[in-house]
């Protein structure tokens, strides 16, 4: 007889913990090979429904009533063994940030390794041929190198996909993808989207793909929900629900994203379009003209001129590779302007930050803040830099 259950049916399920209530009797089923979308804010109970599907939760003080079937079977009581088989088997995730994800003092390839031989019976060159077959399949290039490599040693997007091969080295029935492209620029982001949809084509999975990006849901996802606050507002078939909301909050939630054709003097917020306060102040193009003529009268608080940096890297006992991170860069920030820098993985922003704030030696070029350079200073005028100058990671 067929199966016909859903991959998983999610009935009334509500989480607490210590006696706060995050989830409210939520209910929602994901269709065998579809691609089920999760989107909310920041704190919508996205996450922390996932992890309830994955048996993740702290026993101590999270508090689960409600069903979550797997192929029909409940799972939401199940004890840590039976957990353990299916767990990495038949429902896999991936989670939010690869670098936390991976253990840094152990080998990408080993830990892909271990997800296998924990789960099918093979030798470990038949496993080690898996594991390589896995990152041809996610598209990693040199995959030998990669197989040998730690994880400080890849990008982001390399990082990303050694996190989706073990989520994927055992062809689950259920991949919980978990903002897998937060950390991502937009060209990974693509690659990993694209990657997604293929594989679960190919492995006939179902998919959750949990987001805050509602475009990047509306290109993956066949079906999407709305969460806030613990509740689902909506769930639809994507397409009718981006040309059609019908929750309000849905439809404040696509009000919300910043409109590329023009400049407000404040974005919109979703508590503005539920208020009815859809007006904001539009910035005129001459507005900006004025604005920037002020900006660039005045000296630059920030100048970098031609400024390079290479990382060298022992390949032998008397040779060295140079890899030029950063390579004649020049440019001025005024006070009270705001500069974009943008750039794929590996491009050099973040290297450039450093040099900026004396974290990483620069080699050539120089760096002045407030008209004194700022590349050579002693410990005392360094502490005091770091006072006007600060960094979010």
């Amino acid at each position: 007889m067929k199966n016909t259950y859903p991959t998983i049916a999610v009935k009334n399920l509500s989480v607490s913990f210590n006696h706060k209530q995050v989830i409210h009797d939520i209910s929602f089923t994901i269709p065998k090979n579809k691609i089920v979308g999760v989107v909310g804010e920041s704190g919508s109970g996205k996450s922390v429904t996932s992890l309830a599907m994955m048996g993740l939760l702290p026993d101590k003080i999270a508090r689960i009533t409600g069903s979550i079937e797997y192929n029909g079977q409940e799972i939401s009581e199940l004890d840590s063994k039976k957990w353990q088989h299916l767990r990495g088997n038949e429902i896999s995730m991936v989670f939010q940030e690869p670098m936390s994800a991976l253990n840094p003092s152990m080998k990408c390839g080993k830990q892909v390794l271990e997800i296998i031989t924990n789960h099918q019976k093979c030798s470990k060159k038949e496993a080690t041929e898996k594991v390589l077959e896995l990152f041809d399949k996610v598209k990693l290039p040199n995959i030998e190198r990669i197989f040998n490599a730690y994880p400080h040693e890849l990008s982001g997007g390399q990082k990303q996909r050694i996190v989706i091969a073990m989520a994927i080295a055992n062809q689950p029935k259920l991949l919980i993808a978990d903002e897998p492209t937060t950390a991502l620029d937009v060209t990974v982001q693509k690659e990993i989207i694209l990657l997604i949809k293929e594989l679960q084509k190919d492995y006939g999975m179902s998919v959750l793909f949990i987001s805050h990006d509602l475009g990047l849901v509306q290109e993956i996802a066949n079906e999407t929900i709305v969460m806030y606050q613990g509740k689902i507002m909506e769930h639809q078939i994507t397409e009718d629900l981006f040309k059609n909301p019908q929750s309000n909050y849905t439809k404040a939630l696509i009000y919300a994203r910043p409109s590329t054709k023009e400049r407000l003097h404040r974005l919109p917020t979703i508590q503005d379009f539920m208020e009815g306060k859809l007006k904001s102040e539009i910035i005129t193009e001459e507005t900006r003209i004025r604005k920037h003529q002020e900006l660039y009268s005045q000296a630059p608080l920030l100048e970098v001129e031609n400024v390079s940096k290479t990382f060298f890297t022992k390949t032998g006992l008397f040779t060295k590779t140079g890899f030029k991170a950063v390579n004649q860069v020049s440019f001025k920030i005024y006070e009270g302007e705001t500069l974009g820098l943008v750039g794929e993985s590996g491009c050099g922003k973040s290297t450039l930050g450093n040099i900026i704030l004396n974290l990483t030696k620069i080699d050539n070029g120089s760096v002045k803040f407030k008209g004194t350079s700022i590349t050579q200073l002693s410990k005392n005028q360094l502490k005091a830099l770091r006072k006007e100058i600060q960094i979010i990671f």
